[in-house]
């Protein structure tokens, strides 16, 4: 019976937090839209710059780049994603902590709609 009671409290101090752990997620969501992440590829001949919310925002290809460009452009895009996927699952993570929220091993429930 008390366990349950214990319960029921725990769960009153994390519905009268919520307004704090909101704000807090809002604000660590808000600052990925300014993580930048920067892949490169084939001797440096190929760059791509990632945001934290997952969207390409600068590709520099080299003239010179003779190798399959599109196989190059592929990975060093997917590599610049999974860089800024990390590091965004670090930091939302990183603020559930602050919380005391729990959070998943790989962070990707806080990713949300990103």
């Amino acid at each position: 019976m008390f366990e349950g009671l214990r319960g029921m409290a725990g769960m009153a101090s994390l519905m009268k937090d919520l307004p704090k752990m909101q704000k807090r997620m809002e604000e660590v969501k808000s600052s990925l839209a300014e993580l930048r992440v920067e892949a490169s590829s084939a001797g440096n001949r190929v760059r791509v710059v990632a945001s934290g919310a997952m969207e390409i925002v600068e590709l520099n290809i080299d003239s010179e780049c003779d190798e399959d460009l599109s196989a190059i452009i592929r990975d060093t895009a997917n590599t610049a994603l999974k860089m800024a996927r990390q590091e965004a699952a670090r930091r939302l993570s990183e603020a559930a902590a602050e919380m005391g929220l729990p959070t998943p091993p790989d962070g990707q429930n806080l990713l949300g709609g990103i």
